[in-house]
């Protein structure tokens, strides 16, 4: 088969399997369908499948001796009622692959059928890494460190399709690329009462209004102006009724940060300022402060080697380097181990209509974009291999 005619074959294999799993999601720690369905592709490949945690996976494709190279794709969905009209949209209502990790799947697996068809040409092993529950924190990751599948491996790379980068671009990190990504929920309580009488009430809503305001001027007051931060409140439930104070008011959030100095500073200055204006009304307060996924920081040499052969793929003046995301990932927890490297895939297309950000009910991508994806994996752990 010339390379042209294996380019075509694995593109139109990597469409089948996306979307196979598009139309088929699981939640983060569910995925037992699409863990099944991994495995049997993997062992019609000729390779033997180890579970790892609940519903991971974890394969070898061996060659010589040499260095091993981990491969990441995570596998999990989230709770998202899909609005695409596709014939391959989501039959799990209320379940949706809307950040894109079935493309993730389907590309790890294309990329594993080459090799596996290839063996000769490995100077070493690649470890192909499925990884369940990257949505959800703890997340996945950490199951194959605990049971030692990073042990001895020399480099890691994950990548992610991203839909505001456009099919044909690839965005990479020399260093940092994602932030800590930290939740907060808090629990104000008052003492309720009747709406005409607010004198004779503690009312728990206009202190959770009052703090969702101050909450701002951490960032813009108490953190220096050269170290990125975001302090965001995603939820606030409370009241009961249009005429009754509320006694309780419920918030979650969440804080963005890349310096460990200031994730520690904000802990802190959210139950000050929480504490400062509880007090001042009489009311009492709940505070938990979940450290979530680390900072996410590339090795630059495993960078530099993703930086060429991507360049190779789509282009050198295709190839970004964009300031670092404040979103979060638990791939994160790899390159804290061994060296590794995390890039965005681009599969945008306005002329296509697919626009709608990761995570939305509309969210899409390009599939003619996931063949670049395939070859830099596959031409990466090569490099990587030497």
């Amino acid at each position: 088969m010339n390379s042209m005619a294996k380019i075509e074959d694995d593109n139109s294999y990597v469409i089948k399997m996306r979307r196979h799993f598009h139309e088929h999601p699981e939640l983060s720690f569910e995925e037992v369908e699409t863990s099944r369905r991994i495995r049997e592709e993997l062992e019609s490949f000729g390779l033997s499948v180890k579970a790892v945690g609940k519903t991971g996976l974890v394969a070898d494709i061996k060659g010589t001796s040499g260095k091993t190279v981990a491969l990441r794709a995570d596998i999990d969905a989230l709770p998202v009622t899909e609005e695409n009209k596709d014939p391959y949209a989501s039959k799990n209502r209320g379940v949706m692959h809307a950040c894109g990790h079935d493309a993730h799947i389907a590309m790890l697996l294309a990329v594993a059928r080459r090799l596996s068809r290839e063996r000769e040409k490995l100077h070493g092993t690649v470890r192909l890494i499925f990884q369940a529950a990257e949505e959800r924190p703890p997340g996945g990751a950490v199951d194959f460190i605990h049971e030692g599948y990073l042990r001895n491996v020399d480099a890691i790379i994950g990548q992610h399709v991203i839909s505001t980068i456009p099919a044909g671009f690839v965005a990479t990190y020399p260093t940092v690329a994602m932030a800590n990504a930290d939740e907060f929920r808090i629990k104000i309580h008052g003492r309720g009462g009747h709406g005409s009488e607010p004198d004779k009430a503690i009312d728990a809503l206009v202190i959770a209004s009052y703090f969702v305001n101050i909450l701002q001027s951490i960032v813009s007051r108490m953190t220096p102006a050269f170290k990125p931060a975001v302090v965001t409140v995603g939820t606030l439930n409370s009241g009961y009724r249009y005429n009754i104070i509320a006694a309780h008011a419920d918030l979650t959030g969440t804080v963005r940060t890349f310096d460990q100095g200031v994730r520690n500073k904000i802990r802190t200055e959210i139950e000050r300022l929480l504490s400062g204006l509880c007090t001042s009304y009489g009311a009492t307060y709940e505070y938990e402060f979940v450290e979530g996924y680390p900072a996410l920081v590339n090795n630059p040499e495993i960078t530099a080697v993703i930086d060429k052969v991507a360049s190779e793929v789509v282009g050198r003046d295709h190839v970004m380097h964009p300031d670092p995301a404040m979103g979060g990932e638990d791939f994160s927890y790899f390159t804290k181990e061994i060296p590794g490297s995390f890039y965005f895939l681009g599969t945008g297309n306005e002329t296509k209509n697919i626009t709608s950000p990761n995570h939305s009910p509309t969210f899409s991508v390009d599939e003619d974009a996931l063949k670049y994806g395939i070859e830099i994996m596959y031409r990466s752990a090569l490099q990587l291999l030497g």
